[in-house]
């Protein structure tokens, strides 16, 4: 017992207050007919009769719940259970009457010449029984109710992890189609550079895309980075992307400081920016612009790539591209954050050019806001 856990010693003084409303109404039933009587009982007596009998179900219920939860009552019956519970109700309703006849001799008036002990016991008993199999359903009833309610949340919670993995799973599965989509394009321009003898151009674009990948390895499956992160990968892609167009490529950028700790989805800028050159510089004769914007607009974080090329063609439709950038950037950010997370393509208003955003809750990234408080 004094090993016994706050917990049990809660379970058990429940236990004891749900089961003292029965006996209790059982105490002062009897006491008010005992008023009717030519010996009223004092209310002590008629509490002291009544309340040992119904203290029985407190450790009864317990052993009634692990009962149900082995021996099931449903369709179709099974004998198994009808006889174990019903076993059960009678000894507990035997329990019962031998409990309450105890205290009724003890307690209660002597009425002429009672019976022997035995005999009186039956008589309780069998007049108990109706009230004791009640009490045994209403037991059981709750127990099922309650079983049923914790097995749901668990189903619920399996369905909740299952669900969590499966985003996983859908994540990863698109991270690793963006890796090699990546990885190949530029590998191809270093090898264009080989074959045109330009081993110097070669040599560095080797240099940033082995930092690359070395910053993706270290990353590893993670799906958000700071942003930071994010433009450190992306300035070393647009070197490749510039050694590669020589002095065809200017980028600007326009990213706020105050922003730089929000996290984004990895490498969700490249495969627009990559768009942006395919679709937009490298069609123009003369030299292009690429602008990367990022910043705060309210709770949201915008992040935009803007082109001067030929703009969009005509009849396009964002939902029917057939890009794997595109498209893979509206996957993850639906897997990602919902509907809170938009991409979107347009013409650029008043001129040439094209125009990829991106639209994202904003939030920190929380190793860099703790020390960004430090530091005050």
């Amino acid at each position: 017992m004094e090993n016994a856990s706050p917990h049990a010693w809660r379970r058990w003084a429940w236990l004891a207050a749900v089961w003292t409303v029965p006996a209790t109404l059982a105490a002062v039933e009897t006491y008010f007919f005992s008023r009717l009587g030519p010996q009223p009982l004092p209310l002590w007596r008629a509490f002291a009769s009544q309340l040992p009998a119904w203290y029985v179900w407190v450790p009864a219920t317990p052993a009634l719940v692990h009962l149900s939860r082995r021996l099931r009552l449903g369709l179709p019956l099974e004998a198994r259970a009808v006889g174990g519970h019903l076993a059960a109700c009678l000894g507990v309703g035997g329990l019962f009457s031998l409990v309450y006849t105890l205290c009724h001799v003890a307690f209660m008036p002597a009425m002429g010449n009672p019976p022997p002990l035995p005999v009186l016991v039956l008589r309780y008993w069998l007049g108990w029984m109706p009230m004791m199999a009640m009490t045994y359903a209403a037991v059981l009833g709750v127990a099922y109710a309650v079983d049923s309610q914790r097995r749901a949340r668990e189903n619920e919670r399996q369905a909740a992890a299952l669900s969590v993995q499966l985003a996983e799973a859908r994540l990863q599965a698109l991270q690793s189609q963006l890796h090699p989509h990546f990885l190949f394009n530029t590998l191809n321009a270093i090898v264009v550079l080989v074959r045109e003898q330009e081993t110097d151009t070669a040599a560095r674009m080797l240099v940033l895309l082995s930092d690359i990948l070395r910053r993706l390895l270290q990353q590893g499956a993670t799906q958000e980075v700071p942003l930071r992160d994010e433009v450190a990968v992306l300035s070393r892609y647009l070197e490749i992307q510039q050694l590669r167009f020589q002095d065809r490529l200017r980028v600007d950028w326009d990213v706020d400081a105050g922003v730089l700790d929000a996290r984004v989805p990895n490498l969700v800028l490249q495969p627009l920016v990559e768009n942006a050159i395919r679709h937009g510089v490298s069609m123009r004769s003369a030299a292009g612009v690429l602008r990367i914007r990022a910043r705060r607009e309210g709770d949201v974080l915008e992040l935009a790539v803007v082109d001067d090329g030929p703009g969009l063609p005509v009849g396009f439709d964002l939902e029917r591209s057939p890009g794997i950038g595109l498209s893979n950037t509206r996957a993850r950010l639906a897997q990602l954050y919902g509907d809170a997370g938009r991409v979107s393509v347009a013409s650029v208003a008043g001129g040439p050019g094209t125009v990829a955003t991106v639209l994202l809750p904003l939030r920190e990234d929380s190793a860099a806001s703790l020390e960004k408080r430090a530091h005050g």
